[in-house]
């Protein structure tokens, strides 16, 4: 009887290895190609020829070692090395695998010196894979993969690094997409003086995407020679933008320097140069952090200083700037924080945020304003997209005081996004209002009606994927048991 039980279960392990392979789509194999020799100090571009024809996009973020999906391991003396990743800072977005969306930058290749820090010279093995999400199954499938491929790395001869690093150097290109995919990539095979010193003059480049990249790698060079070049630097131009979104998602770089740069970046808050004012505020309201260990005195003078800014970033009309303002006023909520904010509001800057933070104050005096805001028509954004955000949060931070105020906004409002958002929270408030409202978009079956659905999925699961009938079936018994107007 064993013996039969055993086969049985071979049997069974083989049906399922059979159909399991079946079922699994096979690997493609990917050719890559890497420099012949390679030299140690030099970039090391890993080509790569796709059976699918897919075409690499680097960089996939401004961070310079964020490959994403398409993954480089390599080998010495039969041991994994470790790779350097990096996560991006900005999040993810735009296509699958990544990609900034900029002309002229590198395809089908990957710069795995950025990787990986290849500093002796012998025999490697190198071997690409491309995984890709598929809905029907959790993770990531490898969609493609290569053999792996032997990279011989060399010490360079007498000269030859210089000679190459001050071609480079003296001849960056001006467009964007070829800085991004060629030249900045390249040249963060060395970590020169000279290179890092071009890092922090290129986060003032006036492309985003430059500024964030080249910031973005001060992560490459050894830290302390970053801290004294860039107090050199900050202490001459002030801060700037893309340094702010450095300190902000890699703060160790700026840890052991955080009280120069609030006292360097304090002196730009009164720039005649709108931008110099955006970057001071961004950092000073970042530095302010409890990460930075700044004294509380500095933390105090840095908050009075940000709220003394209003009048001048208004005057200044500098939208960006009310921006980083508003949201510290919202997350710190000084007492004068609210009668801040609506000036910025009275004066039409940062509008949608500055509206948003004044419902984190949780003042019941401000209900009746930011309803009259959210009811407006604005002919420049139809749908109502800026005003949804504050509606669903007066459902939130002030919970039942904001029923009648978005009972008001239901009714009254011309605006798609504007409505809905106030029907989501009166139905998470149980009101009869939003039950009638998820009724008849179920019925009438608006453009809107499949996000609504979801929606509703998402917040009742057990009609996530059930039929129009059912739903309206739901949605009936929960309207009988609804609060009703008073």
């Amino acid at each position: 009887m064993r013996r039969v039980s055993i086969f049985i279960w071979f049997v069974m392990v083989c049906v399922l290895v059979v159909f399991g392979q079946q079922d699994a789509p096979p690997v493609r194999v990917a050719k890559i190609s890497l420099p012949d020799p390679a030299y140690v100090g030099m970039p090391i571009w890993m080509q790569v020829i796709s059976p699918t024809g897919y075409k690499i996009h680097y960089p996939s973020s401004t961070t310079p070692n964020d490959f994403y999906c398409n993954e480089v391991e390599v080998k010495q003396d039969g041991r994994l090395l470790r790779p350097l990743i990096g996560l991006p800072a900005e999040g993810r977005g735009g296509a699958a695998c990544g990609w900034l969306g900029i002309a002229d930058i590198a395809e089908s290749k990957l710069p795995i010196h950025l990787e990986y820090l290849l500093t002796e010279p012998g025999t490697y093995m190198v071997r690409f894979t491309r995984r890709e999400y598929r809905l029907a199954k959790p993770g990531r499938e490898i969609a493609e993969q290569s053999d792996w491929t032997p990279l011989y790395l060399q010490v360079a001869p007498p000269g030859m690094i210089e000679h190459w690093l001050t071609n480079q150097l003296s001849d960056l290109p001006g467009i964007p997409g070829r800085l991004l995919g060629e030249a900045l990539p390249s040249l963060l095979a060395s970590r020169d003086r000279r290179v890092l010193q071009l890092m922090i003059e290129t986060s003032y480049d006036a492309d985003p995407a430059v500024a964030a990249y080249a910031a973005n790698s001060l992560e490459q060079f050894d830290p302390e020679q970053v801290r004294a070049q860039l107090l050199s630097v900050l202490r001459e131009r002030g801060p700037n933008d893309a340094l702010g979104y450095l300190f902000s998602s890699r703060g160790h770089i700026a840890l052991p320097i955080a009280a120069q740069i609030v006292a360097t970046s304090a002196r730009h808050l009164r720039s005649p140069v709108p931008v110099e004012v955006e970057a001071a505020v961004h950092v000073l309201s970042i530095m302010r952090d409890p990460y930075f260990h700044l004294s509380a005195e500095t933390v105090a003078q840095t908050a009075r200083a940000l709220q003394s800014e209003v009048d001048f970033v208004v005057a200044q009309k500098n939208d960006k700037a009310a921006w980083w303002i508003a949201n510290f006023l919202g997350q710190t909520r000084p007492p004068v924080g609210r009668v801040l904010l609506w000036k910025l509001i009275d004066a039409g800057l940062a509008t949608e945020q500055s509206l948003i933070c004044v419902t984190w104050f949780h003042d019941p005096s401000d209900l009746p304003q930011l309803a009259g805001i959210a009811k407006q028509y604005n002919p420049s954004d139809p749908h109502g997209y800026a005003h949804s955000s504050v509606v669903m949060d007066m459902q939130t931070q002030y919970g039942t005081v904001a029923l009648p105020y978005l009972r008001d906004i239901l009714a009254s409002s011309k605006q798609t996004w504007v409505q809905t958002a106030a029907a989501q929270g009166l139905v998470q408030m149980n009101d009869r209002a939003g039950w009638e409202f998820f009724i008849g978009v179920v019925r009438q079956r608006p453009f809107y009606r499949d996000e609504m659905v979801r929606w509703l999925g998402e917040v009742f699961p057990m009609i996530r994927d059930a039929d129009d009938a059912a739903i309206i079936t739901f949605l009936t018994s929960r309207l009988a048991n609804a609060t009703a107007q008073q």
